[in-house]
């Protein structure tokens, strides 16, 4: 497909210490960004550093996915939204309980509310690797394309307003649900290492298939020019850049 639409960025803040994340956010300075936070900056920095994120007016996404009973991941809900952050994510194995249980947690406080982004399959897994957790949850082997569209089918009657997924997906989600809010990490500009991702696009291919935002975060936290990078992404990603291949 052909998106005439603008494609945002998040950049992932994986850093051990909030010191350097504050010191890659200096450097970027106003470039139109969002900022990831993940599991190991939030161990290390906690509310305080998303709370000065914020105090500083970054856009915030906080990358934590939830999952546990449906009445503790709603009560964190609750505290990620009185952090003014933008989104934050939930896993969607969690089920409809707990998804909903967010949604109508949310609903109290909808002054505040972020979006919430329902995990479907992480991007670290093929379909090899996705067999075998599928065979030996329910004895069957399912495909990656499969589980994720079982899930996402769900997660919008579920009460999510967008999912987090690869885009070898996303084309055919967009199909389905083109008003959903999508976010495709594992993206790599052309003739980048996979790293640790197994499936993966460049910006302009993640752009043409119709993502809400995508996800970079080594291709531009260990560049030599992190802002030269993201300068490049942020024109790739623009309405008036080419289309992809499956434009």
């Amino acid at each position: 497909m052909n998106n005439h639409t603008p494609t945002e960025l998040i950049v992932a803040l994986d850093y051990p210490k909030p010191e350097r994340a504050f010191g890659m956010i200096k450097l970027l300075g106003e470039l139109p960004v969002i900022y990831k936070v993940g599991f190991e900056l939030f161990m290390a920095g906690g509310p305080d550093f998303v709370r000065e994120l914020v105090h500083q007016k970054k856009r915030i996404f906080l990358d934590l996915k939830f999952h546990d009973i449906p009445n503790t991941v709603a009560r964190a809900a609750a505290q990620v939204a009185l952090l003014h952050v933008e989104m934050f994510t939930v896993h969607l194995s969690g089920g409809s309980s707990m998804v909903r249980a967010v949604a109508d947690e949310l609903a109290a406080i909808s002054e505040l509310r972020p979006k919430i982004l329902g995990v479907s399959v992480l991007t670290s897994f093929d379909d090899v690797r996705w067999a075998e957790v599928t065979k030996a949850l329910t004895g069957h082997a399912v495909d990656t394309l499969e589980s994720v569209e079982g899930l996402v089918e769900h997660a919008v009657a579920w009460g999510a307003d967008g999912v987090v997924c690869s885009s070898l997906e996303l084309p055919s989600i967009r199909r389905q649900y083109p008003s959903l809010y999508t976010v495709v990490p594992g993206i790599r500009p052309e003739g980048m290492s996979a790293d640790d991702q197994a499936r993966i696009m460049t910006p302009s291919q993640a752009h043409g298939a119709g993502a809400s935002a995508i996800v970079m975060g080594r291709p531009i936290l260990q560049a030599k020019d992190p802002r030269a990078v993201v300068e490049s992404v942020l024109k790739e990603l623009s309405p008036q850049s080419s289309t992809s291949a499956y434009g």
